[in-house]
């Protein structure tokens, strides 16, 4: 029985180093078949690994310049270098400056020529009711709040009824406060305003 063990052993032991080899062979054969679209797929794989890796290099590098031009335009608003590379690294948080800049400063034509150039829409609303609201100008301020999606229409409103009431027209200014919905939660400054009118 020993013997046949072994021989029996050696068989299956045979049998899977067969079973090896054949996979080997045939490994190789699906390899030297499609050997140019296995190299072509590793190269591009390689390629797109590269890319996104130069490409978020070339971003984080990007807005750390950003920041420091932005950090040096906050200690020297004349630094012209500093607000180019601005413009050029971050259009955005350029926008944001200028709309900072021009707010801090009071200067409502400067905002209203910012509200007009402007290609994000947020900062563009923002901009036309800041300036409206600098101006004083009750026309505009009612402009502002008629649009569908202006973001402060009620504060808009509050503005343009204090205008009116600083100009005597009480009547028209509860009329405006009435425009402010129950909902909102301006709804408390309007009521009191209007019991101040009285």
């Amino acid at each position: 029985m020993g013997l046949k063990e072994n021989v029996d052993a050696l068989k299956q032991e045979l049998s899977t180093e067969e079973q090896f080899l054949e996979s080997v062979i045939k490994a190789e054969g699906f390899f030297k078949k499609y050997k140019k679209a296995l190299i072509a797929a590793a190269v591009i794989l390689v390629a797109g690994v590269v890319i996104y890796l130069a490409a978020d290099y070339i971003k984080n590098r990007d807005l750390i310049q950003a920041n420091q031009a932005l950090a040096a335009l906050e200690k020297n608003p004349a630094d012209t270098k500093a607000q180019k590379l601005l413009e050029e690294k971050n259009q955005a948080l350029y926008e944001m400056y200028l709309f900072s800049v021009a707010a801090k400063s009071g200067k409502a034509d400067a905002l209203t020529k910012l509200a007009q150039r402007e290609k994000d829409p947020v900062l563009r609303d923002l901009a036309e009711y800041q300036s409206a609201s600098l101006k004083e100008d009750v026309k505009g301020l009612d402009a502002y709040s008629q649009k569908q999606e202006a973001l402060l229409k009620e504060v808009a409103v509050l503005d343009e009824a204090f205008l009116l009431f600083s100009e005597g027209k009480n009547d028209e200014a509860r009329k405006r406060l009435g425009l402010i919905p129950l909902t909102s939660q301006l709804q408390g400054v309007a009521q009191s305003f209007t019991h101040y009118m009285k």
